[in-house]
């Protein structure tokens, strides 16, 4: 009876230490998963910056050799995963203490990106007011 009793606790043993070894494995995973969110969030937030400075100098550049109608609104694809707009449209604000009303042209610029770990895609948004 005590040879089947050694066995009961190998087993149980064993058990346990493969409890152990499968959860040490799914919390690696789990860790190694949130750092790679980590890792393309900041390479999103990187590259957005970098291709909506590009995007506004295209617009600007465009807006200062041809007309404004020609350049009001274009699009851009970056890469297979970025893809960028511009739009220029005219808007009134309050200047001062005074409240008074002024016209400024507005220049927004959004970065669509689709992620390669999900299916949701990013957007990055950039409002210029200009003089």
């Amino acid at each position: 009876m005590s040879f089947n009793t050694k066995k009961s606790f190998i087993s149980l043993y064993a058990l346990l230490i493969t409890l152990a070894i499968s959860l040490s494995a799914l919390h690696t995973l789990r860790t190694l998963t949130i750092k790679q969110d980590i890792t393309l969030m900041l390479y999103f937030q990187k590259q957005s910056l970098l291709y909506a400075k590009t995007l506004h100098d295209i617009a600007l550049q465009c807006y200062k050799q041809y007309a404004s109608k020609d350049c009001k609104k274009d699009s851009i694809q970056f890469d297979p995963h970025f893809y960028g707009e511009y739009i220029f449209h005219n808007a009134t604000i309050k200047e001062g203490k005074s409240q008074a009303d002024k016209k400024v042209q507005v220049l927004d610029i959004v970065i669509y990106s689709q992620t390669l770990l999900s299916t949701h895609p990013l957007r990055y948004a950039k409002r210029y007011i200009l003089e």
